[in-house]
């Protein structure tokens, strides 16, 4: 009796030991299946973060090429004719037009799970003239999961989608804001154009006025935009004269005194190419470096006013060292394919396509000069576009034409965005291409739109 017992015990306690190495196995497998679904959805989540920041990057390479390409002052209806195929395409992968070339080198350079990012579709969106739109799609697949391979679970896939727009805001009620402006004050004078009933009265030229880069009344681009994609000779006006342009390929400019707040100024370093006296001297280092100092449509240049004219000395070799620098060009160089980067218009005119030059700080896009199209580059900049007329050296004075009316200070009505190309010889002087203009809407009002550090339409994301 007592051994049937024992055995019972023994046998019950056997059975016991059975049910709790089920139980332990069971909660090891549930436990082994919550650790392998914590870390792949941790490594879902991480790839699906790292897909938007490529989206993101894409999105807004493609609208810096509705920028520099100059699409968003000439569209379609105006010469030179832009068709909106030359700068964006819907689709996927493989289109060469230039904002699709650029998103997809932007999404390129972005890794999700240790391979590069690709674009599974983009679209183009240009019904608000003058703002135009790309939003990108990009996609990983076959998205390695590690422990729900136990399971037979299929590899996955992550997707994000950014919408990007560059925003022209002339003629609309937004007021506009630019930092990193250069110390060239340009007339608002169209060299390359005139037309009846559309000139400006303080810019004439051979055989008749010249017509305007901004409409003063609206704040739009003139023209259509004729002068995008117009590669310019700027040199410097002379004191007393008023800076009418001589020739159909030539404008003048004052050389204005920005201040160039040291602490937050961005500047080369000296060891730089053609970069040695950086730091010496404001107006060469304005042209240089990046000043955080913002222009505001309707500002005053002038007598009393934070921007003055410099009404004294020669600044033509700062010119040359300033531009030299800021392009990377060889020292004393001055010709195209001295090492900066190149400009190229499309049949004269946008849309404009960028070439790295062998001296481009980036070693990979130096390296594979001058092959390589880009959507940047450090030879884009700004200027200030006023009204037009004579600044008097003796009195400080601006005086238009007829009359003159006279009075101490500019006003601020656009902007230009230029590709600089050279520098010149000891003459104040610099070639550019005019890659795009920005006007300033007399009512505007509101919080400003703020341009980026090379662009006076900024380039943002809408939708992410």
């Amino acid at each position: 009796m007592k051994l049937r017992n024992h055995l019972k015990t023994r046998k019950f306690r056997n059975d016991e030991r059975g049910v709790t190495m089920v139980l332990m196995a069971i909660a090891m497998v549930s436990l082994l299946a919550m650790v392998a679904l914590a870390i792949d959805i941790t490594t879902l989540y991480v790839a699906q973060s790292q897909t938007q920041s490529a989206a993101d990057a894409a999105a807004l390479a493609g609208a810096k090429m509705f920028v520099t390409s100059g699409f968003t002052s000439v569209q379609t209806a105006g010469p030179p004719p832009v068709l909106q195929s030359d700068v964006c395409q819907n689709g996927g992968p493989g289109n060469s037009a230039a904002a699709n070339r650029q998103a997809e080198a932007a999404a390129a350079q972005n890794n999700v799970a240790g391979q590069a990012a690709t674009i599974q579709t983009i679209a183009c969106d240009f019904a608000q003239p003058g703002n135009p739109r790309i939003t990108v799609t990009v996609q990983r697949t076959a998205l390695p999961t590690f422990f729900a391979r136990i399971w037979n679970g299929a590899a996955s896939n992550v997707t994000a989608t950014a919408t990007a727009e560059a925003y022209n805001a002339s003629g609309l009620n937004a007021p506009i804001q630019v930092e990193s402006v250069k110390p060239w004050l340009v007339p608002n004078c169209d060299p390359t154009h005139t037309a009846a009933g559309i000139t400006n009265p303080n810019c004439v030229v051979a055989g008749g006025q010249s017509s305007y880069f901004i409409d003063p009344a609206t704040g739009a681009v003139a023209n259509g935009g004729q002068f995008i994609g117009r590669t310019i000779t700027f040199q410097r006006t002379n004191l007393g004269s008023s800076p009418k342009p001589p020739s159909i390929t030539a404008e003048g400019y004052y050389p204005i005194d920005i201040p160039i707040n040291p602490p937050t100024a961005a500047c080369p370093d000296t060891g730089a190419v053609s970069c040695n006296q950086v730091g010496g001297d404001n107006y060469r280092d304005n042209i240089a470096c990046a000043s955080k100092f913002r222009f505001s449509c309707g500002d005053a240049v002038g007598i009393g006013q934070n921007v003055t004219i410099y009404n004294a000395g020669g600044t033509d070799s700062r010119t040359r060292q300033g531009v030299d620098c800021l392009i990377h060009g060889d020292p004393g160089g001055g010709i195209l394919g001295a090492g900066q980067d190149a400009f190229t218009p499309t049949g004269g005119g946008p849309p404009i396509t960028i070439s790295a030059g062998y001296n481009n700080p980036n070693p990979t896009l130096a390296a594979g000069s001058p092959l390589l199209n880009i959507s940047r580059s450090d030879s884009v900049v700004t200027v200030p576009v006023y009204d037009g007329g004579t600044y008097d050296g003796g009195t400080n004075l601006f005086c238009s034409l007829p009359g003159p009316v006279c009075s101490p200070t500019a006003t601020i009505r656009g902007f230009l965005q230029l590709g600089i190309t050279q520098s010149a010889g000891g003459a104040d002087q610099f070639a550019a291409v005019i890659l795009n203009a920005v006007g300033c809407n007399p009512g505007a009002s509101g919080n400003p739109v703020s341009g980026g550090d090379i662009s006076a339409i900024p380039v943002r994301l809408i939708h992410n």
